[in-house]
């Protein structure tokens, strides 16, 4: 069970840019920025990110061949920085997680395709401040 805490999830909000990692089943690394992020702790034992697929090429071909995935948490504005690790549990268009979220998303950029919504649950948080506790499990 992996639960965030407030100080995380308050983080997350300040991040404009998420660095998004997959790979493919052969291990070839992709990288993308993710712009609309959101975290899902409403009755749930764990946590889970949703992220909006509007341009997805290699990543969501990447997602369903494996789907293990990396996010990197940290700007300026941020006390410290993390990476949470987690698994795509789901890849969507339909649904009230979907209609939601892109209802949300058109509001406040209209025009973007909104082609699925990627459920990851967070599976592990790593520690990325430089210093003796740099990589070490959070939770």
């Amino acid at each position: 069970m992996v639960k965030l805490t407030n100080e995380m999830k308050e983080n997350i909000k300040k991040v404009r840019v998420l660095p998004l990692a997959t790979a493919s089943k052969n291990g070839i690394p992709n990288v993308i920025p993710i712009g609309i992020a959101e975290i899902n702790d409403k009755d749930e034992k764990d946590d889970y990110i949703h992220v909006m697929n509007n341009f997805f090429l290699k990543t969501i071909s990447n997602m369903k061949e494996n789907p293990h995935v990396a996010i990197y948490v940290w700007s300026p504005e941020t006390t410290g920085c993390f990476q949470m690790k987690g698994e795509v549990v789901e890849i969507t268009d339909k649904g009230e997680v979907y209609s939601g979220m892109t209802g949300r998303v058109s509001a406040m950029k209209p025009g973007l395709p909104m082609k699925q919504i990627v459920r990851i649950k967070i599976t592990e948080v790593f520690n990325c401040t430089s210093g003796k506790e740099a990589g070490q499990k959070i939770v």
